[in-house]
Order: structure tokens, then sequence, then C-alpha cells
């Protein structure tokens, strides 16, 4: 796409901004993002949400001229830019002006706050629909994945690093390395981005949740595999009965020969979990140890790092975020909001003491943000969105 051909980009953008794009318009909008390093910072720009709000709160405190003469000064700053780039951003803004006018418009008919009305509907915040990891090679150099293309992104060694066509990384190598030292990769999903997957150089899957990240060698060698793993993860472990597959989270090891478990390793969690799907595993954390059978489920205290084994799990609970799912079922409240953080990357505040109550039932993890607290809602939390951060707590519904 030529930087001058910019036809209907701007309807792209603002259909990201309400969640809205199709499969076929995400890809036409990361084709255009990866055109110019220009169009990648100018998307960045207009979907900064904690911007876009604090504008519209400015446009809403003084009136609409004064809010938008201040919009208007601000797209002004951006005189240096390339001529398309600068009518590409008055057409977004010109969009989103619409919106606020056609709330003001409504604020006219009805006694609704005009705050509420901005944030339930301008700001929204669309669930992740491009992935943002970063990967660093052994020589520092980063890679954000969704702005290279399909096919070879790297050699390292006698290594090649891949993008399949789903955006997954696989590493193929040709030869054994012999001699030669494996260099470690750094595999980073932050908060806001898709789930994101990459194959090792023996064949093992791991998917990364967001706000995880994952440390490996680019191939195996000597008598372990071992890799580092923080966040949330979900394996397929190749099976090597002479060369043990080994996750280290500081002072917990998971050992496998060939299998498949989940492993969630969030710092605001009160405990790790290790919860296996098929095979066996053993679990070592401060001299303590234990196996794992499927349908078994580690708990690993943070407070006094004793294991417990629970029986009986629903691993399909345990991998639903692997299916786009968020499963209440027994999940609490602080555990659930800690997820609606990372996956929506949005700021969590508590403004009274909570009542930390479980749910049931699942929702669809691509659904908007504004969905997700309706729901929460409904269970009688009171929440709301707000300048770019969920508020929980206050007068109504919630936490009794």
């Amino acid at each position: 796409m030529k930087p001058d051909h910019y036809d209907g980009i701007e309807a792209l953008i603002i259909k990201y901004l309400k969640g809205e794009l199709t499969e076929e318009e995400n890809r036409l909008l990361r084709d255009w993002r990866q055109e110019l390093p220009e169009n990648e910072k100018l998307f960045a720009e207009l979907t900064d949400d904690i911007q876009l709000t604090q504008e519209f709160n400015v446009f809403l405190d003084i009136n609409q001229e004064k809010g938008s003469r201040r919009l208007q000064a601000s797209i002004r700053k951006k005189e240096r830019q390339p001529e398309y780039l600068r009518r590409l951003y008055w057409s977004v803004a010109a969009s989103v002006l619409f919106l606020i006018g056609g709330y003001w418009a409504y604020r006219s008919l009805t006694n609704l706050n005009p705050h509420e009305a901005v944030v339930a509907q301008v700001a929204d915040i669309a669930a992740p629909s491009v992935s943002n990891a970063v990967l660093t090679l052994a020589n520092g150099e980063k890679i954000v994945l969704d702005s290279v293309h399909n096919g070879v992104m790297a050699m390292q060694g006698q290594v090649h690093l891949v993008k399949s066509e789903d955006g997954q990384i696989e590493y193929n190598a040709s030869g054994t390395g012999a001699g030669e030292a494996p260099a470690f990769n750094m595999l980073e999903n932050p908060r806001g981005s898709k789930i994101v997957g990459i194959t090792l150089s023996d064949g093992t899957k791991i998917w990364l949740n967001s706000e995880s990240t994952l440390r490996y060698p680019t191939y195996f060698s000597g008598k372990e595999r071992k890799v580092q793993i923080t966040g949330e993860a979900y394996l397929e472990v190749a099976h090597n009965a002479k060369q043990p597959f080994i996750v280290m989270k500081e002072n917990t090891e998971v050992t496998v020969l060939g299998t498949r478990f989940n492993i969630n390793t969030y710092e605001e969690e009160p405990s790790l979990k290790i919860t296996l799907l098929e095979g066996k595993v053993s679990v070592k954390h401060d001299g303590k140890s234990a196996f794992l059978m499927p349908g078994q489920q580690a708990i690993i205290s943070r407070s006094d790092g004793k294991i417990d084994v629970a029986g009986n799990i629903d691993t399909d609970d345990v991998t639903a975020w692997l299916n786009g799912q968020f499963v209440l079922d027994g999940t609490r409240l602080t555990s659930l909001m800690n997820q609606i953080s990372r996956w929506y990357n949005v700021e969590v505040v508590y403004t009274t003491k909570i009542t930390n109550k479980a749910f049931g039932g699942s929702i669809d993890r691509n659904v908007p943000l504004s969905r997700m607290l309706d729901a929460l809602r409904e269970n009688e939390v009171n929440c709301r969105l707000e300048g770019g951060k969920v508020i929980v707590g206050g007068s109504e519904g919630g936490q009794r």
C-alpha cells in the first residue's frame, strides 16, 4: 500500500477504536502500519486510550468550541509530518469529534452525565486484536512480531527463525550446532496483547498469555532442555526420554519428558499453579516436591512455599484462555480483575474494601471491555471505566 493511497484507513482506525474490525480489515490495517515507521507512530497516537480520554474530558469540561480548538492545536503541532499523514490525522480526529458532538446532542435530550456517555461509548477499550509480542535475539536486536512479514525473520548460527502464516514463531535447526554454544532468546508478550505461540527447535510448542515471558536457547544441547517462564503459558512438550524438559521460575522447577500442561506464575496471584493435562510431571520448590497425574494441579503457596496437590481439576477451565474465554466458575473477584487488567491493559482501582466473592459462568475474551464490565455489574459488582482505569467499588451494587 503506497503511503499516498490511504483511502479507508481512517475508517479502519475508527473501527479499531470501537472494537469492530473484521479479520480482513485487521490485516489491511496491519499492512498499512508496517508500510512506514511514520504510519505506526501515527497509529499509536490515534489509539492511545488515555490520551483520547483526556482530550474528551477537556472537551466536556470546557465546552465544545474550546475543546475543539485544543484538539486542533495538538494537530497543528504535526506540521512537519508528510501531507498525507496530516490529512489522515485530521480525518480521524474529525470523526472522533463527530462522535463527541453526537453525545452532546444526546445529552441535551437526556439527563445522562456527559462523562458517563463518553466513557461508556467513546472511550471503550477493545479486546486485543493484534500481537504486540517482542522477540529479543542473542545480540540484543528486538523484533516486534506484527511489524515483520511472514517467512525467515533472522538467522542465529544454524537456526532459522521463521514467522508462519498464522503469526506464530518457529525455530528450525539446520544442523546439530556441534562445537557452538546455543544462543538465548527472549519472547515477551506484554499486557493488552493477543496470545502468541512459538515452536522451539525440539518441536515443543508453547503459547504465552498476555504479560508473560519465555527465555530459551535457540537449540537444546546437553542432558537437559531448560526454559524460563514468567506469567502464564501452555506447553506441549516434545517427548525425549534422554533429555528431560525443565521449566524454571525462580526457585520452582517443573520437569517433564513429554506432556501437556499449563503453568500460571503471575506475581500478583497468591500461589503458583501447575495443571497437568497429559503425561506426568514432577514439581520442586524450595526442597519440597510433588508428582502430578493428568487432571491434577500443584498449588504452591507464595506465603509458606507449601505444595498442595488438587485432583479432579477441570482442565478445560484452566486452559480456557487459549480458546478465547474468561471462565468465571470459582474465580475470585481480585483474580478476575487481575485477568481483566492484563488482557485489556487497564489499571484497576479499588475505591472500597471488597468482598472477594466467587463467580460462575464464562464470557468471551474478545468482547470490548464495556461488555465485560456489564457482566460484572450483572453479578452485583459496582464497576465502571473512567479515564482509562477500571474503578471497582462505590455505593451501588457490588461488594456486599
